[in-house]
């Protein structure tokens, strides 16, 4: 069997599992090399092959949890807060 020097659209898009179509839009973007006989628009396996590395992508990591942040609402009741009644504030101030 001897391995064909240039590719049908038809035998590209079959190689590559996809519709022709798909193969017209890549080409129309830019994104698929192509040889063109006349009107005739032909394939080879290297442009094939630098269509599919050009699609490649790798997963990303996945970010870091955020650091939880502080509550407004907890300011100030660390360990060592002291909790005053309502009252003894009100009259603490009044004194000044």
């Amino acid at each position: 069997m001897t391995r064909q020097l240039l590719l049908t659209e038809e035998e590209a898009a079959q190689r590559l599992r996809l519709s022709p179509r798909t193969l017209r839009k890549a080409r129309g973007q830019g994104k698929l090399h192509y040889v063109l006989i006349g009107r005739a628009v032909r394939y080879t396996e290297e442009d094939l092959t630098s269509f599919i590395d050009s699609l490649r992508t790798v997963q990303p990591a996945c970010p870091k949890k955020p650091e939880p942040t502080r509550n407004a609402r907890t300011k100030g009741r660390g360990a060592g807060a002291q909790i005053i009644p309502f009252t003894e504030r009100n009259a603490g101030r009044s004194s000044r």
